[in-house]
């Protein structure tokens, strides 16, 4: 006559020596450094200060945007990137902070205009550069860029 159950077995599951060694190295760690003391991450690095750059873009000829129905406009031929949403950048030696352009519109005077906001530029860097959605990058100092708000034309 067949045992009901089959025979218990000595082996290990793979998953529970797994287990053991993972709670076994996490003893370990947690007696190593239980001697030293922590200091909070925020005392130990100073907060970086930033500051927001505002400004407006201009295409100042009618041969470099296009009007549209409401009182918008958007650049064309060489200009064509410069649109609502396009992209405004502004970098640093070792960041960047982005915006975009919002609010198109076609002026009375013949230009067409785009207003950006740029927040979470970094303090204290020696140069800036701003990059406009295909326009040439453009080099600034801190002071430039927070005396008053920022005016581009690309004609």
């Amino acid at each position: 006559m067949q045992p009901l159950q089959p025979a218990p077995t000595t082996r290990r599951s793979g998953w529970m020596w797994v287990g053991a060694a993972a709670g076994l190295a996490l003893a370990v760690s947690m007696f190593v450094n239980s001697g030293r003391s922590h200091a909070p991450a925020a005392t130990s690095r100073p907060p970086t200060e930033t500051f927001v750059v505002s400004g407006a873009v201009l295409l100042g000829d009618g041969a470099s945007f296009a009007r549209d129905d409401h009182g918008g406009c958007a650049g064309t031929g060489d200009h064509t990137d410069i649109k609502d949403g396009a992209p405004v950048i502004i970098t640093t030696g070792g960041s960047f902070a982005g915006g975009k352009l919002t609010d198109a519109r076609a002026l009375t005077d013949g230009t067409c205009r785009f207003w950006f906001s740029v927040r979470g530029v970094p303090t204290r860097q020696d140069a800036y550069l701003l990059m406009v959605a295909d326009l040439d990058a453009r080099q600034y100092n801190e002071h430039d860029l927070k005396s008053a708000l920022l005016a581009l034309r690309a004609d």
